[in-house]
């Protein structure tokens, strides 16, 4: 009984630990080389740049939800399989708060910080996250993907650009879009905003 104690709260301690750059990039390279792809095979594929997927490889870059999903995608997985999630067998899965497991762009001290919902589940067409916008933009990047998106606000008040238009939305206020238009969002009012944002891949 101790020792499945421990075992339990060795995975959640884990599972509560946001994951780094060079742990996501180990975890890409590995994948690619499993399937014996290239760099140049896994850019076609995921439809991103063989210098950026490099980099994500070494540690120096970390993948925003839209390219991490074209990745998975390459390699015929879930985001949360890619990103090293244990799967349990099953309909059913539960995301107990402090147990999911988290990752960050460093794109700064105010990047975009996500957590994984229900990374576990292994068959799915939703990806949701709780994601924290940053207080400004590091550059004039734009985000785009196949599929469509929700974001619900939890807290705070965030400032979402969709398609070139800005859309302010408060504590319960929701937005839902095509995502292969281009957008982003940021945190309003010098506070980090808490947004619940579900991914639906193409049906």
């Amino acid at each position: 009984m101790h020792r499945e104690a421990a075992a339990v709260s060795a995975r959640a301690n884990n599972a509560a630990r946001p994951a780094s750059a060079a742990d996501i990039g180990s975890r890409i390279r590995f994948m690619r080389h499993q399937r014996r792809m290239t760099l140049d095979q896994l850019s076609a594929a995921a439809g991103l740049t063989k210098s950026f997927i490099s980099k994500v490889e070494r540690g120096l870059a970390v993948p925003s939800i839209s390219t991490a999903m074209r990745l998975a995608e390459s390699f015929g997985l879930t985001v949360g399989q890619l990103l090293g999630e244990d799967h349990e067998s099953g309909a059913v899965c539960i995301a107990r708060k402090g147990q999911r497991r988290a990752f960050m762009r460093p794109d700064g001290p105010s990047g975009y910080n996500y957590e994984m919902i229900a990374g576990a589940k292994r068959f799915k067409r939703m990806e949701p996250y709780v994601m924290r916008p940053p207080l400004a933009f590091q550059d004039d990047r734009m985000f785009s993907h196949v599929g469509e998106e929700l974001l619900f606000v939890l807290s705070g008040r965030v400032e979402v650009t969709v398609a070139g238009r800005r859309i302010a939305l408060d504590p319960g206020d929701a937005l839902y879009f095509d995502s292969h238009l281009a957008h982003r969002s940021r945190s309003l009012d010098g506070e980090n905003a808490e947004v619940l944002v579900v991914v639906i891949g193409p049906s």
